[in-house]
């Protein structure tokens, strides 16, 4: 690839609200072997200080123009990179990339690409460096593999400096007082969804300087646009926020209630039925907020958002070799064309990786439908999973366009799982009156115990072999403690008096 790469000697003048890091004349020409005499191929560097440069073909050496030091930026800080260019005439249009970059790079992320002609014209951009090398930054002008000349000249590099006069954004856009969902400073459109018949809801904006001036336009209807137009405290500065309401595509009834079953019976990663097992729910594989816990008929349910997949991760790795089915209730928007669309469910064990997974879409069982719930609950061998750690949810073509509740794995009911002379679990005494103590011949990672209706009482961490729950509080009756000991669950009833 032909460049032109030029690493900049640090100058800092205060001018205005800027600070200039490089003016025009600030170059010296470099050593490399590609640079020889050849006057109908100039580079002016500016200042008069020409560079002369062999024609360039798509075989040829790069373009290679130093200064004497490289240039010293701030993470963090943003800086305008203004030049003049043009090409030769017969090369007619041309793509250059410019930006700013890491010493020993080719370019950045921080690159724009001006299309030149043979009329000279003036080119300004500003950067936020992000990148990690800032001590060493140059400024680069690349050819790409294109042949003839430019003429790049005037080349200046200064800082932008913060005038809170001229600040036009805004810190923070709220509706119906709560923030928006991707709220930056630096976006100006937003998408949010409105239940079907329900009244526009009220939108309040904070300017980052309290002198700017802020007006609210409010829509009249949904869909429709509340606008904010942010004034700066100079006034030189407007900059319009619109947020765009439209009616919401999510079912308007619940998921269906699961049936009632042992709580011992139950895995449940996402529930309000059953207990959750503890997890990062939302674990970042595809990125942060995959899913959006959102009320439908009063009911907290899972929106789909925009990521390809989420990640759970269960606290505690689990023994689900008994559990024998798998369980979610899926939503899909109405009208959804279904030919390409998939649902996935991943099994991970940790460690090791093992994974099953079961995939679902028009032509599964059972299949994917569109504009009503549809109930998954399929048999699934488990019998390998000692160490259920890990759980995946992949679907990147149903973004923002799918919901889902209860998702779960459970086995037929059963009087108990006892795994109490495996594990040598023992709890005393049974009646109990103030404290329960358990122990094991293996750790006892955590402890939950249960009404005899399957509602959680209280858990707790132990992290050891033996252990006291007070039990003080409980009223008397039956109740049943489930442990995890070794990565194997069970449970065991126990009488408080």
């Amino acid at each position: 690839m032909k460049k032109i790469t030029l690493l900049f000697a640090l100058l800092i003048t205060s001018i205005g609200f800027s600070q200039e890091l490089l003016t025009n004349g600030d170059f010296q020409t470099g050593t490399a072997a590609p640079w020889i005499g050849n006057a109908a191929n100039p580079v002016d560097l500016g200042g008069g200080n020409y560079v002369n440069q062999a024609d360039v073909t798509s075989s040829g050496d790069a373009w290679n123009v130093n200064l004497s030091h490289p240039l010293a930026l701030v993470a963090g800080k943003t800086y305008k990179l203004s030049y003049d260019a043009y090409t030769d005439a017969t090369t007619a249009t041309r793509t250059m990339v410019a930006g700013i970059g890491e010493s020993g790079d080719n370019f950045d992320s921080l690159t724009d690409n001006p299309a030149l002609t043979s009329t000279s014209q003036t080119f300004t951009y500003e950067y936020t460096v992000n990148y990690n090398d800032v001590a060493n930054s140059r400024v680069l002008f690349d050819m790409g593999a294109a042949t003839g000349f430019v003429f790049i000249d005037n080349v200046s590099l200064t800082e932008v400096v913060y005038d809170a006069t001229k600040d036009a954004t805004l810190s923070d856009i709220q509706v119906t007082g709560a923030t928006i969902s991707g709220f930056t400073s630096t976006t100006e459109m937003y998408n949010y969804a409105v239940v079907s018949g329900a009244a526009v809801p009220s939108v309040t904006a904070t300017a980052t300087n309290t002198n700017a001036t802020i007006t609210i336009t409010a829509a009249t209807a949904v869909p429709g646009d509340t606008t904010i137009q942010v004034v700066s405290a100079d006034t030189s500065v407007t900059k319009t926020y619109t947020v765009s309401f439209e009616v919401d595509k999510a079912p308007t009834t619940a998921a269906p209630i699961p049936p009632v079953r042992n709580a011992w019976d139950v895995v449940s990663l996402y529930s309000d039925a059953y207990t959750d097992v503890p997890s990062n729910f939302d674990a970042g594989w595809c990125g942060a907020n995959s899913v959006e816990e959102i009320m439908i008929a009063g009911n907290a349910t899972l929106a789909w958002k925009s990521n390809a997949c989420q990640g759970i991760v269960l606290t505690n790795g689990m023994d689900i070799t008994a559990f024998t089915n798998l369980h979610v209730d899926l939503y899909i928007e109405a009208g959804t064309d279904l030919t390409s669309k998939v649902f996935n469910l991943k099994f991970v064990q940790q460690p090791g990786g093992a994974a099953k997974e079961i995939n679902f879409n028009i032509s599964s069982s059972p299949a994917l439908v569109a504009g009503s719930w549809l109930s998954i609950d399929v048999a699934v061998d488990l019998s390998t999973f000692t160490g259920f750690k890990e759980f995946g949810v992949t679907s990147g073509n149903l973004n923002n366009i799918a919901w889902y509740d209860n998702l779960y794995v459970y086995r037929a009911a059963t009087a108990s799982v006892d795994k109490n002379n495996l594990l040598n679990v023992s709890v005393s005494p049974s009646p109990a009156a103030n404290n329960l103590k358990i122990s094991a011949q293996e750790t006892i990672q955590n402890v939950t115990i249960y009404n005899v209706l399957g509602k959680k009482i209280k858990s707790a961490v132990i992290n050891k072999t033996e252990d006291v729950i007070d039990v003080s509080t409980l009223n008397a009756g039956i109740y049943i403690l489930k442990y995890t000991a070794n990565n194997k669950v069970g449970t065991m009833k126990f009488i408080k008096e």
